[in-house]
């Protein structure tokens, strides 16, 4: 079995192997964690598709994709859209009643709604059909709120005004001068239709902006000033959640960059931060798109290499955002049906190929077949349960568990560009439990090709080494498992926030209400923007006791990019916590740049 890179029997050379390896997991199946109050693996949160039940595309696959794959829908535009007829008028509530009347027939026909219809999905609408400038919102807000509560026969829980607006705001003016005046108009409508929406249909969460590329660090953080800063000051108070789109590559606008890491870290902290500064509270996110996207893509051959390179971000979104099940409502990674709309624009799409983003794509006969896409939901196939304790001593290795009757599932990621060997080691005797190993690896090979493969009847795994950006999970058929142990991990949160750098000149965070800890884990998650000839490594105190900053975090070292923004998380001494109020003095030895965001994640072992 050499050739599974893992090693399956102990010896003087395999233990010699698993100690000589740098990288690490620690594995206990006989202790629950929780984050927040969350522990079990909610499915509908995490594997969802960018489609609908509404949709007629995939009824024939449905007993496989939806029951067996167990995947689930996510969101659509299927929004009220009061500007889609005309961008002058806004019709009438008669029109949008006579409207959703026709839109509720028509979803109840669909094969898919009497056994997929579900109330866990977003709509959203595109910019130009949802906002017009000069126009009363108050008006719009009565409109939508009237097709909301009538044109969906499952209320859906998630409302999205408009997806990704902000980057279509140069359309509705001449000068890129005059766009700022416009997002505030846009935020306008947001808050004037979430207040109607939420006074009417209480079930029904209305949140944004929808980010399309939320490079909040430009401009030394001026995009996060006139953008979902802007949002937020506007229009937040009435949010429910706030929505982003994290994708490598280029989302649109912006610089190409790897998202997935630090850089996702530090915006999605930042969002947190500034929420917990202004309301006292962490309000959720809604990730309504995740993968991989860049220019050039749309409107060409249909490129198995392409797949690979999307089934990689999305197993690296996932597995960051599967760190966050207490402040987080939805991820949607951006996998859609057929996408037969696409074949039909001409102009786009001149020679009637696939959108790159499809799960099934037209062959020359007019049939249609599986794209590599299919692979991320038969990765991932069947995992649920209760949350485990695991840790890995390297960022670049990420690690989630799940335990449930008769199952143990590990997932292992690697957000490194490099292959890297990690030692597994399994606490409190977990081994003992093991029956069996099916073991899932998703790559992709040396030409980019992705392959799903599986391998059987394994009966231990002391270390296993990741090809870059490989996914595993191991499916381990376990004896009856009772937990002894509980690992509970909390965030806490400052009213400091983006605060500028300068030259040996300490930033102080204060924390209040910390609960000190006897047993367990604490981490100081800094957000950090600036050049990248800076340091990152800055003198850090926590209560005046000095914490040494790694040289590592998430991802790749984010040279391609203008500038570095992200999150270093530094392991910190649990003694060194107090009950109550806690200091972080963080200094510089240069100027430039922003401390984004501070956060104290501790994880205490009951």
């Amino acid at each position: 079995m050499n050739k599974l890179f893992i090693t399956l029997t102990i010896s003087i050379v395999s233990l010699y192997s698993v100690v000589a390896q740098e990288n690490e997991v620690t594995i206990d199946f006989t202790t629950q964690k929780f984050i927040g109050n969350e522990s079990e693996l909610n499915r509908q949160k995490y594997f969802a598709m960018h489609d609908s039940y509404s949709n007629w595309d995939l009824a024939s696959d449905a007993d496989y994709l939806f029951k067996k794959l167990g995947i689930h829908h996510g969101r659509t535009f299927g929004g009220p859209a009061p500007f889609r007829k005309s961008k002058t008028e806004i019709p009438s509530l008669a029109e949008a009643k006579a409207m959703t009347d026709r839109a509720a027939e028509g979803i109840k026909k669909s094969p898919l709604f009497d056994e997929f219809a579900t109330t866990d999905f977003v709509i959203t609408d595109h910019p130009s059909e949802a906002f017009q400038l000069n126009q009363d919102y108050n008006k719009v807000a009565e409109y939508d709120a009237t097709y909301l509560k009538n044109a969906y026969p499952v209320i859906p829980k998630y409302y999205e005004v408009m997806n990704e607006p902000f980057v279509h705001a140069k359309d509705y003016v001449e000068t890129w001068d005059e766009t700022p005046a416009v997002i505030i108009e846009m935020s306008k409508l947001y808050k004037t239709v979430a207040d109607k929406v939420h006074s009417e249909i209480p079930d029904m969460m209305v949140g944004g902006y929808a980010s399309a590329y939320p490079e909040v660090e430009k401009d030394d953080f001026g995009y996060w000033d006139t953008r979902m800063k802007t949002f937020m000051d506007v229009a937040g108070e009435s949010m429910k959640f706030f929505a982003t789109h994290i994708y490598d590559g280029r989302n649109v606008e912006g610089d190409f960059s790897y998202r997935s890491g630090s850089n996702s870290e530090g915006i999605l902290d930042l969002i947190e931060a500034y929420s917990f500064k202004k309301w006292g509270v962490v309000k959720p996110h809604v990730i309504s798109e995740y993968g991989y996207t860049a220019q050039g893509l749309v409107g060409k051959p249909y490129s198995p290499e392409l797949n690979g390179t999307c089934l990689i971000a999305y197993n690296k979104i996932l597995m960051q955002l599967l760190d966050k099940p207490d402040r987080l409502l939805k991820a949607i990674p951006f996998i859609t049906s057929k996408a037969t709309w696409f074949y039909d624009n001409k102009e786009g799409n001149p020679n009637g190929y696939p959108y790159p983003w499809v799960i099934k794509k037209k062959e020359e006969d007019g049939s249609y077949t599986f794209t590599h896409l299919k692979k991320f939901y038969e990765l991932w196939k069947g995992v649920e349960g209760k949350r485990i304790e695991v840790a890995s001593n390297n960022p670049d290795i990420q690690i989630h568990g799940f335990s449930k009757e008769g199952k143990v599932f590990i997932a292992i990621n690697n957000l490194s560009d490099e292959n890297q060997d990690v030692a597994l080691n399994f606490l409190n005797n977990s081994t003992n439990y093991i029956k069996n190993i099916t073991l899932r690896r998703l790559y992709t090979t040396a030409t980019g090709f992705p392959r799903l493969i599986y391998f059987t009847n394994e009966s231990s795994i002391d270390s296993v080494k990741l090809k870059p950006g490989e996914t595993i999970i191991a499916e381990c058929d376990v004896t009856p498992i009772e937990f002894n142990n509980t690992l509970k991990e909390n965030n806490y949160y400052t009213d400091t926030y983006l605060q500028p750098i300068e030259k040996n000149k300490a930033i102080t965070f204060n924390f209040k209400n910390i609960e000190a800890i006897k047993n367990g884990r604490a981490y100081i998650k800094m957000g950090v923007g600036r050049s990248h000839d800076m340091s990152k490594k800055p003198t850090i105190t926590l209560n005046g006791k000095t914490i040494e900053v790694p040289n590592n975090w998430a991802g790749y070292d984010q040279l391609a990019r203008e500038r570095f923004f992200g999150v270093i998380g530094i392991p910190i001494e649990i003694k060194h916590l107090v009950d109550g109020e806690n200091k972080v003095e963080i200094t510089f030895p240069d100027s430039g740049g922003h401390v984004s965001s501070v956060i104290i994640n501790v994880e205490s072992r009951g």
